[in-house]
């Protein structure tokens, strides 16, 4: 970090950073809403001088960093970011993801009302589709070594996993899927949801800006070591698919998009995120789903 760039927390003990911090996620998320008010208010407009107009899909999405990915500063590189620039109709999105939030903190009661308040608001919808990114969060970082056994004897991946506390962990996260379908089915439920499982990410040992790595400290802990590391994250995401199947088996008009097994080892910039391409190949994915769903010429 270039020590001549003003820090706004120096000086600041935890709680009052924490609080800031939260302040400005406020601050950022509230002038999201204003300025997606401001594009749908403009379409309308249109619209009314021009009878016939092209509506573009009116998107609304929540989540993690996958939705959200402040690197490299000032051009995002994320699924939402790079929607509208792949797709042949440019469509209005509502993105109140936020990198490092949890699953379970988006259907809190705050967030659960903001999430309530923008679907049902007339300046900002009406919406087609809700797009979700989480349960990431929910299950990685210093957390993950609860969910590992150690390594004893000759190391087997197979005896990796703690499955019984690692799937209790994930039904919290299923939870918030639940509660999110939930409200979608009491407001709009032919509203399609749309999910996914991320991909088999490579633990690296690499995080980004002081954040991370969320994966190796926790499989070095355990004394687990490469290349069954990468085998053990592997069946480690392969529960949060299967949970994700669960739930679009279990509700109508959820939609799970299959992310896992489209990126290469290339495509990773740290143990969590993607690159640049390598979100732009989860992105192309989303295309199709939504196109799928609304058919090819839609966005």
């Amino acid at each position: 970090m270039n020590s001549n760039i003003p820090n706004p927390f120096a000086g600041l003990s935890s709680a009052e950073r924490t609080k800031l911090y939260r302040e400005q996620i406020e601050q950022e998320r509230n002038q999201r809403m204003e300025v997606h008010r401001q594009a749908i208010a403009a379409h309308r407009q249109l619209m009314a001088a021009r009878p016939g107009t092209p509506q573009p899909l009116n998107l609304f999405a929540d989540g993690d960093s996958w939705f959200d990915y402040p690197l490299p500063p000032f051009q995002h590189t994320d699924v939402m970011a790079q929607l509208p620039n792949l797709s042949a109709r440019r469509p209005f999105i509502l993105n109140l993801a936020h990198h490092g939030d949890e699953a379970r903190d988006k259907l809190g009661v705050q967030q659960r009302q903001r999430i309530e308040y923008s679907l049902t608001h007339p300046a900002y919808g009406p919406f087609d589709a809700i797009l979700f990114s989480g349960g990431g969060n929910d299950t990685v970082g210093d957390q993950f070594c609860l969910w590992l056994n150690d390594a004893v004897g000759t190391p087997n991946p197979a005896q990796a996993l703690n499955l019984p506390r690692l799937r209790n962990a994930i039904d919290v996260v299923r939870s918030a899927y639940e509660d999110l379908i939930s409200i979608r089915d009491r407001l709009f439920p032919v509203m399609p949801v749309f999910i996914h499982g991320y991909d088999f990410a490579i633990p690296t040992n690499v995080g980004v800006c002081g954040f991370g790595p969320w994966l190796y400290p926790s499989l070095e802990y355990r004394h687990w070591n490469a290349p069954i590391n990468t085998q053990i994250v592997h069946a480690f995401l392969l529960e949060l698919d299967s949970l994700m199947q669960q739930i679009e088996t279990a509700h109508k008009n959820v939609i799970y998009i299959r992310t896992q097994g489209t990126l290469a080892a290339t495509d990773w910039t740290n143990e969590l995120h993607p690159n640049p391409d390598g979100f732009a190949k989860i992105t192309q994915k989303f295309l199709a789903a939504l196109r799928t769903k609304f058919g090819a010429g839609s966005i």
